[in-house]
């Protein structure tokens, strides 16, 4: 085996290289694109506006959440519970 075969193993193509930057591009705007959504999600916990918008029982923070109707629904939910 010679030097140059040798070294052309070795070496990526230029679609690997390619395709690698591709990836690594797309993991990237994945990420940038998580983080925005977190970032957003913490803002309108912060302003009091509806992460959820206004559905409120299905809602992932409605035993945290302040907003009037939160309170309502949680208030209906515990009536509930306690005539059942």
């Amino acid at each position: 085996m010679n030097k140059a075969e040798n070294t052309q193993d070795k070496s990526l193509s230029r679609r690997d290289m390619l395709l690698g930057g591709l990836r690594y591009a797309a993991l990237t705007a994945i990420g940038a694109g998580c983080v925005t959504v977190g970032f957003k999600r913490r803002r309108l916990l912060r302003e009091g506006k509806c992460l959820n918008n206004g559905v409120c029982p299905q809602c992932d923070v409605l035993s945290e959440c302040g907003l009037t109707q939160a309170r309502s629904v949680r208030e209906a939910i515990s009536e509930d519970k306690d005539e059942g």
